[in-house]
């Protein structure tokens, strides 16, 4: 309406009272055009992308046993942290997809996953109550700690996996899917690995593929 009306705001403080304007009164005890702003300037300095780009980068100057710690506070920035570690989240032996191919490795019906750099999730650490009091700005703080291994690729296990059993590879495997049954804790509860139904069936050997 403002574009149509060419009231279109030049100054900051005249944009901040448009879109208090338009959204009214927030729930919250704050500014209602703090989020409109924080939304601009996370598009405007691609806040998203260097962070991502400042992973991999970190990611590639880990030695084996080196550690990445990241402290995010918004759940965008915590599914962002969640993404780039099931990209190189590495396999773990009680992985049931994991004991089911090695089965098929080991009678020859499938070839060796190969080691890499990949990523294991020490811990996520949250403020202790003693901190909370002192700093009340960290409630919403999450510590990520990853550490690299050299060990195959949940997503290569994917990518191996899948077509022996027939199933649609996830969306993303070729080097960006998510990985199943990540250990993330509770870092980010909301975003969730892509497990799909009957994986657990399979990798005890009573579904299709299996040779058993």
């Amino acid at each position: 309406l403002a574009r149509q009306d060419g009231a279109l705001p030049s100054r900051t403080k005249e944009f901040a009272a448009l879109v208090a304007r338009a959204k009214g009164c927030e729930y919250q005890a704050m500014h209602p055009a703090k989020l409109t702003f924080q939304a601009l300037r996370v598009h405007l300095n691609d806040e998203f992308g260097e962070c991502s780009r400042g992973l991999e980068a970190a990611r590639s100057l880990l030695c084996p046993g080196g550690r990445i710690g990241v402290i995010t506070w918004k759940h965008s920035e915590c599914a962002l942290v969640v993404d780039f570690f099931r990209r190189h989240e590495a396999v773990r032996d009680e992985m049931p997809q994991a004991r089911w191919y090695q089965a098929q490795v080991t009678a020859g019906r499938a070839p060796p996953l190969q080691p890499g750099a990949a990523l294991v999730m020490e811990a996520t650490v949250r403020p202790s109550a003693a901190e909370l009091q002192a700093n009340s700005r960290s409630r919403s703080a999450v510590l990520h700690i990853m550490k690299r291994v050299e060990a195959p690729t949940v997503a290569e296990l994917e990518r191996r996996l899948y077509p022996l059993l027939q199933w649609p590879l996830p969306e993303g495997a070729g080097g960006h899917g998510e990985g199943v049954g990540g250990a993330l804790g509770e870092a980010c509860p909301a975003k969730k690995g892509h497990r799909p139904k009957g994986v657990a069936k399979e990798a005890r050997g009573g579904g299709a593929g299996s040779g058993e």
